[in-house]
């Protein structure tokens, strides 16, 4: 009987050692994932790979679905899951198979986060604070921005043309647009995280923050993406407010309003992003009369959601579904003559059109309300690195199909199941279970 008993206490204590050793790969993973966002997309898919199978070696799917079923935070979670199952319904229309396929695969990350968040287990995040996954994604921003330069001044070098340091021919990862949105996130986190631990930098520590961000700054403007540079300025002048009205920190707002005067001398003394937003002026003054061959990204733009409100009109309630959205599209530009559009074979650079134009009204519905709803959790709960990434998320989706590219849906996905994860609580959780946010809202 004794002997019955020491082997079933063996037993139960390996398999607590199988479960720590799950934990810890999925500590490193995250962590891994958060530098590898912003550096590679192929880095960030073996990540994530390795997370899954992790996920999936693990077993336990009874204890991960008793989870869902007890807890109702991990409930909401799945929530995020819904608008790809609306896109999965979009193939029961849908025509054109491969491109089907390709398309919910690009968008798996929205399946699959959720779902991880909703059922890991929570001593995971006992050990793993949220701080430490920011840190590596900075270290990422930091890592894929001087790879940018570096590779730049060797082009510089052999070509002497300084072209090599702006706009896509500098973000060699990803499009500028998306790196330009992955370091204004990083400068959110680095001025939120500084200002909730002021009281423990020294001098040399608020230095390196300064030069930190001023870097980061600068290597936005120098990306020139437009939805980029004003993104960022909205975001400073927002955090300035959110400062000046919070008595802790109303001195410091100072701080935001110098970096939104940084970004703007930036502008006015580099001559190619100038030249890009002066383009943008023309293009909208005049609008009216724009030639369906223009090869500005403004109007390319413009030319492109014209083409699919016009499909969109056709379409009204459930759209063209989820595989023939680019077939409809470069029909369209082929009838309207649009042809250098045509010729890129490109999307709809904007999200809120393409998920109308994919899915119908109930998806472009479900695409606001997955931005709104956390908005305003997070705003209400003063979390405001959350609160800036949706903002920061849904201002870029009215330039850029972010998730027709699986550096978009990464990025949303798990910075977005991880917030949330995070979010305050107005009830007070256990400690295995969840780790209250730290160093979001202001002490």
């Amino acid at each position: 009987m004794e002997a019955q008993r020491h082997k079933k206490l063996g037993w139960l204590q390996l398999w607590d050692w199988i479960a720590l050793f799950h934990r810890i790969v999925y500590i490193l993973l995250f962590l891994a994932l958060g530098f590898s966002i912003p550096v590679k997309n192929r880095m960030a898919t073996w990540v994530i790979g390795f997370i899954v199978i992790n996920w999936a070696v693990e077993m336990r799917f009874w204890a991960k679905l008793k989870r869902i079923i007890r807890t109702t935070h991990r409930q909401r979670i799945l929530l995020f899951t819904v608008l790809y199952l609306v896109y999965l319904t979009g193939l029961l229309y849908s025509h054109n198979m491969d491109y089907a396929r390709f398309d919910i695969t690009v968008k798996l990350s929205l399946l699959v986060f959720p779902l991880l968040f909703a059922t890991i287990d929570g001593r995971v995040f006992s050990f793993l604070r949220i701080n430490y996954i920011f840190l590596t994604y900075i270290a990422g921003c930091i890592a894929a921005s001087v790879a940018c330069l570096t590779l730049a001044w060797l082009g510089y070098l052999e070509s002497g043309d300084t072209g090599q340091f702006f706009y896509m021919r500098l973000s060699v990862f990803h499009h500028s647009g998306y790196l330009a949105m992955f370091l204004n996130f990083a400068i959110v986190i680095i001025v939120f995280l500084s200002m909730n631990h002021r009281y423990h930098l020294n001098h040399w520590h608020r230095i390196l923050i300064v030069l930190l961000v001023i870097f980061f700054n600068l290597m936005v403007v120098l990306l020139s993406s437009k939805m980029g540079i004003l993104s960022l300025l909205v975001i400073y002048l927002l955090m300035s407010a959110i400062f000046f009205f919070s008595k802790p920190t109303r001195r410091k707002a100072i701080f935001p309003l110098a970096m939104m005067a940084t970004v703007i001398l930036l502008m006015l003394f580099l001559p190619q992003t100038r030249a890009r937003v002066e383009g943008t002026t023309n293009v909208v003054e005049h609008i009216d009369s724009l030639k369906p061959d223009t090869q500005e990204s403004t109007g390319e733009r413009i030319l492109v959601w014209r083409s699919a409100w016009n499909i969109i009109q056709h379409h009204p309630l459930f759209g063209v579904g989820t595989g023939d959205v680019k077939d409809a599209l470069l029909e369209e530009y082929a009838s309207q003559g649009i042809t250098y559009a045509y010729s890129r074979n490109l999307d709809a650079h904007n999200q809120y059109i393409q998920t109308y134009l994919s899915v119908g009204l109930t998806g472009f519905v479900l695409l606001i309300a997955m931005l709104v709803w956390p908005a305003i959790l997070a705003l209400t709960r003063k979390d405001f690195i959350y609160f800036f990434f949706v903002l920061l998320f849904a201002m870029n989706l009215l330039t850029e199909s972010m998730f027709e590219n699986q550096a978009g849906s990464v990025f949303y996905a798990f910075f977005n199941a991880l917030l949330f994860w995070y979010l305050p609580d107005k009830k007070k959780r256990g400690p295995s279970e969840f780790q209250k946010s730290p160093s979001i809202g202001f002490k």
